[in-house]
């Protein structure tokens, strides 16, 4: 039995592995069951959905596993590289087992003989670096700050209001009147 520890907080790795099952009972069990149950069968543990993508090889015929990491999961050709002659014999189903299986914890997998490790390939991250921002705007403290605030506008306004409300209420009782 092989152990494989996962770091907490991974993110970004495909762990790549071939299944050691007969085809035909693969697709039996696939047919008869859940490919989450067929997942978790294999791993020892159940994985969250979408976490995992089991599949046979054949059904990259044209692209091939390599170009389908590269392309689909954009793991860099230096990578697949080393690996490419494991990765074009590779028949049968393989599994692709993403960091998200884990939810960034730290965890211990214990694979039994149904999976062979291939690679652990890291998908090409996006440049997080910051251009710092050289105009005089964008500097802190560069706005002027207005600190007497505007008086509010002199004048009658409320006692228009007032008029005008005495106005409306008269008229109303004049018409309840009439």
């Amino acid at each position: 039995m092989t152990q494989l520890e996962i770091p907490k907080g991974e993110i970004g790795q495909i762990r790549l592995f071939a299944v050691n099952r007969p085809i035909d009972k693969l697709a039996r069990d696939l047919r008869d069951g859940s490919k989450e149950a067929l997942i978790a069968d294999l791993l020892g543990r159940s994985v969250p959905e979408g976490s995992a993508e089991l599949f046979p090889v054949s059904d990259l015929t044209g692209v091939g596993l390599a170009r389908y990491l590269n392309n689909g999961y954009a793991v860099p050709p230096d990578q697949i590289s080393r690996d490419r002659a494991r990765l074009d014999a590779l028949d049968g189903y393989v599994l692709l087992l993403f960091s998200s299986a884990f939810e960034g914890q730290e965890t211990t997998l214990k694979l039994g003989p149904d999976l062979t490790m291939i690679g652990t390939y890291g998908e090409t991250q996006p440049d997080m670096s910051v251009i710092p921002l050289e105009a005089e705007s964008a500097q802190p403290y560069t706005g002027a700050a207005d600190m007497t605030p505007k008086s509010p506008p002199k004048g009658g306004a409320g006692g228009m209001m007032v008029l005008l409300a005495v106005i409306v209420l008269i008229g109303l009782i004049l018409w309840w009147l009439l």
